[in-house]
């Protein structure tokens, strides 16, 4: 990487006192991601009766609909990935933000099943766009070891503005045609707002590694080039990388869990357990508040480790809350919430690891030329788990409660052991030298 590419001040880039990323394009950056998360947090929580209402369908419709649009929109994200590698992430996302608009304006004002249909494979396609497109612009914008503080920034945003976007519809949003409506003129306004935001960012190009390493879990050590020849690939894009096709299917694995977990603790806690409701709003609060608050200081921590490590404690930790949620149903009534809340921190600080450690390893891993490509390739990953986790929940919530938390705790398991078994170039230390492979140069 150039001088040219690097932070210009007085202190350390790494020093271990700061905490947030630097460099031009930050707060626009932090911007962009906190309202287009705004957007999808005050339409998430609302949105199988925003479409019942407006189509006519039943929720049974609706929630079919939904699920085979998205999964119908899965085939064209490798071409997603093409397309942010030749155009730049920066235009893939104004577009993905305009198309998301474009298919709200759509949804207020051609009813019907298959307008519904049609608008929703768009509105998947550009989702799963702005998820992949992301990455490649964080790593991007930072400066010389700072993208790992990037990637973080990008997850702390997220997960303020959903947080903070259904707090807010769950004080505006009214139960009506007229009100889904307003929520729908509202999402397209705010994915406007969101393209507008993105136009000032300009990432560096082309993205490149530094050519110093740092012993950290930072993205930004030289390792993309290393690894990829430490793990055998040989060329033919990411279906022949063996090693990022398997942190890209335990990624998908860990967060299909969160996903699981998101959909199946609210059912499991008031019906098996028999907590009151307010007990599932404590536990969520919680979770949304550490991510919030931690996950860029948890993130600075672990940048000393080796992400393959770090990605598959994080999956481990998860099994605190999976048995705390068997076991929580033998202990008194009186300490159950307590058990509940540690085993929650705990989940929380794991979901932090994975969150960093599997972002870290999904973009060093691809050639720099080819990240977009990569990423298109991941989200299908992680498309396909999103669209099972549903599937998963319903099914064992309503066969065998507790068998729930048990197959969870076996996908974590095989997650982590995936992710440790990588070739050894792979797993260490990004600035790690291994004998007889010759180094990347610039």
């Amino acid at each position: 990487m150039t001088t040219t590419q690097t932070t210009t001040t007085g202190t350390d880039p790494d020093g271990p006192g700061r905490i947030l990323p630097r460099g031009p394009g930050v707060v626009w950056f932090g911007a962009s991601g906190f309202v287009n998360a705004f957007g999808t947090g005050f339409f998430y929580p609302f949105a199988l009766l925003f479409f019942a209402s407006l189509s006519g369908l039943s929720l049974s419709t609706v929630g079919v609909v939904l699920t085979v649009t998205a999964l119908a929109a899965l085939p064209g994200l490798p071409g997603v990935g093409v397309l942010i590698d030749r155009y730049g992430p920066r235009q893939v996302l104004i577009a993905a933000a305009l198309l998301r608009a474009g298919c709200f304006v759509g949804f207020v004002s051609v009813h019907g099943i298959v307008p519904l249909a049609l608008f929703n494979i768009l509105f998947a396609v550009g989702n799963r766009a702005e998820q992949a497109a992301v990455l490649p612009l964080a790593v991007g914008l930072a400066g010389k070891g700072d993208s790992g503080r990037w990637l973080a920034l990008s997850r702390v945003v997220f997960n303020a503005g959903i947080g903070a976007g259904a707090l807010v519809a769950g004080l505006l949003v009214v139960d009506s045609p007229s009100g889904f409506v307003v929520l729908g003129v509202a999402n397209a306004v705010s994915f406007a707002l969101t393209a507008l935001l993105y136009l000032p960012l300009s990432p560096r190009t082309p993205v490149t590694a530094p050519t110093a390493p740092t012993p950290a879990v930072s993205a930004t050590a030289a390792a993309p080039a290393r690894a990829a020849k430490r793990s055998g690939r040989v060329g033919g894009g990411p279906w022949r990388h063996a090693s990022f096709l398997r942190v890209a299917g335990a990624s998908a694995v860990l967060r299909s869990s969160i996903l699981v977990v998101e959909t199946a603790l609210p059912v499991f806690v008031l019906h098996q357990l028999g907590l009151p409701a307010w007990t599932v709003s404590v536990l969520f609060i919680v979770n949304t508040g550490l991510l919030t608050l931690l996950q860029l200081p948890v993130s600075r921590s672990l940048e000393r480790f080796r992400a393959a490590s770090v990605l598959a404690a994080g999956g481990c930790a998860f099994v605190v809350l999976y048995v705390a949620m068997v076991a929580a149903g033998s202990v008194p009534h009186t300490v159950r919430l307590g058990v509940l809340l540690a085993a929650m921190t705990v989940y929380t600080l794991g979901e932090m690891a994975v969150s960093q450690a599997s972002l870290v390893m999904l973009t060093s891993l691809p050639p720099e030329r080819e990240l977009g490509s990569y990423m298109g390739v991941s989200q299908l990953f992680a498309g396909v788990g999103a669209a099972l986790a549903p599937l998963l929940a319903a099914t064992l919530l309503d066969s065998w409660p507790a068998g729930l938390w048990w197959a969870l705790t076996v996908m974590s398991v095989l997650a982590a052991l995936l992710v440790l078994r990588l070739p050894r170039g792979v797993a260490a230390e990004p600035g790690e030298d291994v004998p007889g492979v010759p180094q990347h140069q610039e």
